[in-house]
């Protein structure tokens, strides 16, 4: 959530917290925020006085690149396949299968307490629940945030072309968005379950137009556009919430978030279509395991890229060397049907897949070095998109909130203590390979120990934008999915803030131990 009073509270945040214009209503609430379970998120957002708009003409090329050269990314370097925990489940079996559960659950459930978009209960008495008043509350906010109207120059939202957004570009936008529709009919009807058919982008409203903050402050214009939220996976379950009068955008609810999709990448879903869905998905869903599966159907037409994380219902297998999954696609009339395609071993696995460092690795492996993509942007993922992902693979279903995915295990908040008490700590308590960090507006996960000049440090795997120094006068760019040590001082630059140094540090350890020996980490890595 852009914000001059603080750091962004938010998945697609950077490794150092950004800091942008001065607050306003979306500066504290992200579509996913409406959400009950991250409205607490919002009490997060500070007061500071904003930066003069000579002081932005003033900046200088606040953006440099961070140097990695002394940074090993070679992924068996720091999870050692030599290992004698190699192959030994960092998760229980047990406790996979409840995390399982409830995900399938919040993707097909039907009990009254299941958060599918699919279950009737939910969408009433969650979804709706003050009538559709606070949806179409939300859109107006919305409005009223992306109206460049009376603003300060270090305020304003900017197109592509590095301009301000007109007054006729938000007003064609709100004419279009039928705000009012949200309050006509707030209630569940079955006709409005739907399916992701494609990989959707969300968005904060109906257009594909980018809205940025000034390139010229640090941490602000490409990749951080302002109006995107997520992205839904192909297969994702859906309910469409309202329309765009031109028809080209549904609102929906997602397993996640909410937010506007282009209608052509949904496909309305009737009981028959459910039926023959939940069955699969009960009888078994895979995971897709790398970066991006190229996905065609039985037929012989492509329907899509599936990004890791990607969970499609298993399908009968009809070959030794392919596996068969179902797929969605949409006909004609914008209803969904269900097709049969064929990925490899190495694209899909049966999920849950076993939480063990052997395939951490191998998920690693398949997206470190990726760009960052800012709320999935150009369908690249975020800090808390690459821990969802990942963790889908095994079965665990975390929030899509950085700050929230510390609610998916035992939460301990060291944000009182020193950085190098807050080092020395999750050193000593976190668990390797299931112990994720919150730094207020980004997340990681830590993958164990190495030694750096006598001294153990932790070592991280996240997906990062860049570290600031404390004037927050310029970024240095990483860019992408790293693995790092944790270290109280950065040597490349002293000015920078060590992620130890936040005003927020929090970690969370997903899942009840694990029997053996937790996994250490290569010593003599080059970058420990």
């Amino acid at each position: 959530m852009p914000s001059a009073a603080a750091p962004r509270i938010e998945s697609a945040s950077p490794l150092s917290p950004r800091v942008a214009p001065p607050p306003s209503w979306r500066a504290r609430t992200r579509t996913w925020l409406c959400l009950p379970t991250v409205a607490l998120c919002l009490a997060l957002a500070a007061c500071v006085t904003p930066p003069s708009t000579p002081a932005i003409q003033a900046r200088v090329d606040p953006v440099s690149v961070f140097p990695m050269d002394a940074y090993d990314q070679n992924v068996d370097h720091w999870i050692d396949p030599a290992s004698a925990s190699y192959d030994q489940p960092f998760l229980s079996a047990a406790d996979q299968r409840t995390h399982f559960e409830a995900l399938r659950a919040r993707y097909f459930g039907t009990a009254e307490g299941d958060a599918s978009p699919w279950n009737r209960a939910y969408v009433d008495t969650r979804v709706y629940r003050d009538g559709g008043a606070d949806i179409a509350a939300l859109q107006r906010r919305r409005i009223a945030e992306f109206d460049n109207t009376g603003k300060a120059a270090d305020e304003l939202g900017y197109g592509q072309n590095f301009r301000p957004h007109t007054k006729a570009w938000i007003d064609a936008i709100e004419q279009n968005m039928d705000v009012g529709q949200f309050e006509r009919a707030p209630g569940y009807s079955s006709a409005r379950r739907a399916i992701a058919t494609g990989n959707a982008l969300v968005r904060e409203l109906p257009t594909i137009d980018p809205s940025f903050y000034d390139h010229r402050l640090a941490g602000e214009g490409y990749p951080f556009d302002n109006l995107q939220v997520s992205a839904a996976h192909p297969g994702t379950p859906l309910y469409v919430l309202g329309s765009s009068l031109d028809g080209g955008w549904y609102y929906v609810q997602t397993p996640d978030v909410q937010g506007w999709v282009r209608s052509d990448e949904v496909g309305l879903v009737n009981d028959a279509f459910i039926d023959i869905w939940r069955s699969a998905a009960r009888n078994g869903l895979a995971a897709v395991i790398v970066a991006s599966a190229p996905v065609r159907d039985n037929q012989g037409t492509f329907r899509f890229d599936a990004p890791a994380g990607t969970l499609l219902p298993v399908a009968p297998d009809d070959s030794a060397t392919q596996r068969s999954v179902m797929v969605p696609a949409r006909d004609a009339n914008g209803h969904a049907v269900a097709r049969i395609a064929q990925l490899s071993d190495a694209q899909v696995s049966t999920a849950p897949l076993t939480a063990t460092p052997r395939h951490l690795a191998m998920l690693i492996k398949a997206l470190i070095g990726r760009p960052y993509g800012w709320g999935n942007a150009d369908f690249y993922n975020d800090c808390s998109s690459e821990t969802q992902g990942i963790f889908a693979a095994f079965g665990v279903w975390l929030p899509r909130h950085s700050s929230t995915q510390m609610s998916a295990g035992s939460m301990t908040d060291l944000s009182a203590d020193t950085p190098a008490q807050r080092l020395a700590y999750l050193a000593q308590h976190g668990v390797p390979m299931r112990t994720l960090i919150y730094i207020g507006g980004h997340v990681m996960l830590y993958l164990g120990n190495a030694t750096r000049d006598g001294q153990v440090v932790p070592v991280v795997y996240q997906d990062v934008w860049g570290l600031r120094p404390s004037d927050n006068s310029r970024r240095a760019v990483i860019g992408g999915s790293v693995i790092l040590p944790l270290l109280v001082h950065i040597p490349e630059d002293s000015s920078l803030q060590s992620l130890a140094g936040t005003r927020i540090f929090q970690i969370s350890i997903i899942g009840a131990p694990a029997e053996g020996t937790p996994v250490q980490l290569d010593d003599d890595n080059p970058a420990g």
